[in-house]
């Protein structure tokens, strides 16, 4: 029996940014043994949304200028 490794931050960011894109494959995650705890995806969801909303909101600063 293995214990399962907590992922890190880079891949949290990963997971969350492929989710974002909905691209990704089932398997990348258990193939690498990687846990992502329901805290981890729910910071990491809510970092995104946050970079998602920045990265938007200058887009149309710059559209209207």
């Amino acid at each position: 029996m293995t214990a399962e490794k907590k992922a890190s931050f880079g891949q949290v960011a990963a997971t969350m940014f492929w989710a974002l894109c909905m691209i990704g494959k089932k398997g990348t995650w258990e193939r690498d043994g990687v846990k992502i705890s329901m805290k981890q995806a729910v910071i990491g969801a809510l970092i995104a949304g946050c970079v998602v909303i920045a990265v938007l909101k200058l887009l149309v600063k710059l559209a209207l200028n």
